[in-house]
């Protein structure tokens, strides 16, 4: 349970961080703001007077994102290990 919860913790903070940085990062650094977007969108389900019922996804990553998420990952490998006592 910890070893998830510290995961998930790490990559929410590496796609913030890596969101911010990437949106403010100018001049020779540009291209870490990079970014590519899918979007799903299949349109109205239910559309009435009173209502309209629509889903969908949208899904937006930068560069600075996916190198924070990586770091991430290898933060996570070397000090997971040290959250459970006795190893």
């Amino acid at each position: 349970m910890k070893r998830t919860l510290y995961m998930l913790v790490l990559l929410i903070a590496a796609i913030f961080f890596g969101d911010l940085i990437g949106s403010v990062s100018a001049g020779a650094f540009r291209w870490l703001g990079y970014s590519k977007s899918f979007t799903f969108n299949p349109g109205t389900f239910i559309d009435s007077d009173v209502f309209k019922l629509t889903f969908g996804i949208f899904v937006s990553f930068n560069v600075c994102q996916v190198l924070f998420v990586l770091l991430a990952f290898f933060i996570y490998y070397k000090t997971a290990p040290k959250l459970i006592a006795g190893k």
